[in-house]
């Protein structure tokens, strides 16, 4: 077998076992303090994010799907992908902005052919980050002259995922697919108060803090659907569909008291209390429908909607907890083009370009300045996308048709809640690595 790949599969072994991956992280972004993150399941490969993160109805023979289990048929090949995920943002409101970036590991994946209509695929990804930082004040009450409040929130960490899926074709056109997951992570979050009194100079300002870590595990099943029918000599239509399930998720809560000077030393500490509880993360549907060329050309469309109002923060009970997100939606289109993947004369004509961009929205349950009762405010996503899958060495190479790629995505988008103020406006690059090998090849001499 070729050897960089089995020094990759070595690699990602290892990466899997590293407490590194535990936590995910993203750029600050003020809306990952609601539920358990920005929710990332579902559109994590390099190849959807280039495509306006389209993949429920288009199938590769040498990508790996994350969205949709049913298109793993069309894997034949043993299949290897790693890829790094890099974010810089501007976060904005009326007054004030501020640029942070950040990468870390986007995901691996491996899928494995254990027969002509059964393939196989086991994989590691993000499914929630979490990372924000806010700060206000207000004049106390009573004293709102002379004393006032500063509250900072600040959370950090998220949940990944595992997840073991298959695809099988089922007839003529028609594969069928499932995938379990089983999610993990752990989230901190910290609130803290400083009360500053003008007229009093001579106490050493102090913060009162509570601290809660929250550990996540439990499992998550997903299903897929796709149909693809040869409707003319250069062109097939492709209809598919997901549906992953909302699951009670185990929660491990800890929440302890602080009081700290301002340089972070402590001065007491106190456990509250310690619980064992359930949260729940919401169910999503997804559609998708794909043309192509039955050649090198495919253009496609999806539709994606996440119950969160499903979702329910922790509780002692299934189901018990508060509601803090709102339903959303994501509508993508994208295309790729490949102009001619056995050109020996022009390196860019072996190149595959892609081509889309999203629109959705969704909902969180926040308090509103002024307000004590939580409303609905809306999230509106908006983002352009492009990216390349560029051939490493000269081709497919005997006798075990290894086949290397370097894959890149780039999205420009922006993130806005209009009645907030608050906008996010990001840069999103990918860069990733795809291994395809035949395993098995009879040798045959003449």
């Amino acid at each position: 077998m070729y050897k960089p790949f089995r020094a990759l599969l070595l690699i990602s072994g290892l990466a899997i076992g590293s407490q590194h991956l535990q936590a995910q992280q993203l750029s600050n972004s003020p809306y990952s303090r609601f539920g358990v993150g920005d929710m990332v399941h579902g559109s994590t490969s390099i190849r959807s994010a280039g495509m306006g993160q389209v993949g429920v109805a288009t199938g590769s023979a040498g990508l790996i799907n994350d969205q949709n289990p049913a298109l793993l048929y069309y894997n034949s090949s043993v299949t290897f992908e790693a890829a790094v995920a890099s974010e810089l943002k501007r976060l904005s409101d009326k007054n004030t902005s501020q640029v942070d970036g950040t990468a870390n590991l986007g995901y691996l994946g491996l899928s494995l052919p254990i027969s002509r209509r059964w393939t196989t695929s086991i994989g590691l990804r993000p499914y929630s980050r979490v990372n924000f930082s806010t700060i206000s004040s207000a004049p106390v009450a009573g004293a709102e002259a002379t004393v006032t409040s500063y509250n900072e929130y600040t959370g950090s960490g998220g949940l990944n995922e595992v997840y073991f899926a298959h695809g099988i074709r089922i007839a003529n056109g028609l594969t069928a697919g499932v995938s379990g997951s089983y999610l993990f992570g752990t989230i901190d979050r910290q609130e803290s108060t400083i009360l500053v009194d003008s007229q009093d100079s001579t106490s050493a300002l102090q913060k009162t803090l509570i601290h809660t870590t929250s550990r996540y595990s439990g499992l998550a099943f997903k299903g897929g659907l796709h149909y693809r029918r040869k409707i003319s000599d250069k062109a097939s239509l492709a209809i598919g569909g997901t549906y992953t399930g909302k699951a009670n998720i185990e929660t491990d809560r800890q929440t302890a008291q602080e009081r700290r000077y301002l340089d972070e030393s402590v001065i007491s500490s106190l456990v509250t209390d310690s619980l064992e509880g359930y949260t729940t993360v919401p169910q999503m549907l997804q559609l998708g429908l794909a043309y192509d060329n039955n050649k090198n050309w495919s253009v496609g469309a999806d539709y994606t909607r996440v119950t969160g109002s499903n979702y329910r923060g922790f509780s002692l009970n299934k189901e018990a907890g508060r509601q803090e997100l709102g339903d959303g939606y994501r509508i993508g289109v994208g295309t790729e083009i490949t102009p001619d993947a056995g050109s020996v004369s022009s390196y860019l004509q072996r190149v595959t370009y892609r081509f889309g961009g999203y629109y959705g929205n969704s909902q969180i349950n926040a308090i509103s300045r002024g307000n004590t009762v939580a409303s609905p405010h809306d999230l509106q996503d908006m983002a352009l996308t492009f990216g390349f899958s560029l051939p490493l060495g000269r081709g497919v190479r005997p006798p075990d048709y290894t086949q290397a790629l370097l894959n890149t995505s780039f999205t420009v988008g922006q993130l806005e809640a209009k009645n907030t103020g608050l906008k996010e406006q990001y840069l999103r690059v990918n860069i990733g690595v795809t291994f395809n090998n035949r395993w098995f090849v009879k040798r045959k001499f003449d």
